[in-house]
């Protein structure tokens, strides 16, 4: 296990991550249809603002999913894979940041978006 230091950590997490979205019954038809050449990079460069305070992500993120008819079972999905691809690979602060981050981003999204 290691820290999350890098874009390329970050890169690892978010690959690892898509590819069980991708693969999972309650979460994938909301990824498939991506362009996952353009969309992980944007991804990556999110966390990366986020973990490590790199510049660059300036997308407004709650207006890029607004339109998606997302369900409470699809945010719970959502935020256990990330926490389980989160604890696959790293242990320590900048994991536990994201674990925290993932589930604001979550909670927030919920009460915007749920029916």
């Amino acid at each position: 296990m290691k820290q999350i230091e890098s874009k390329k950590d970050i890169e690892l997490l978010i690959e690892t991550f898509y590819g069980k979205l991708l693969k999972d019954e309650t979460v994938s038809h909301f990824f498939v249809h991506l362009n996952l050449e353009e969309h992980l990079p944007r991804v990556v460069q999110f966390w990366a603002f986020i973990l490590l305070d790199e510049a660059g992500y300036s997308a407004n993120m709650m207006v890029k999913h607004a339109s998606l008819d997302l369900d409470e079972a699809s945010f719970d999905r959502w935020l256990k894979l990330f926490h389980e691809t989160v604890d696959q690979f790293f242990e320590g602060e900048k994991a536990e940041l994201a674990k925290q981050r993932s589930t604001l981003v979550a909670w927030t999204m919920k009460t915007k978006f749920l029916k």
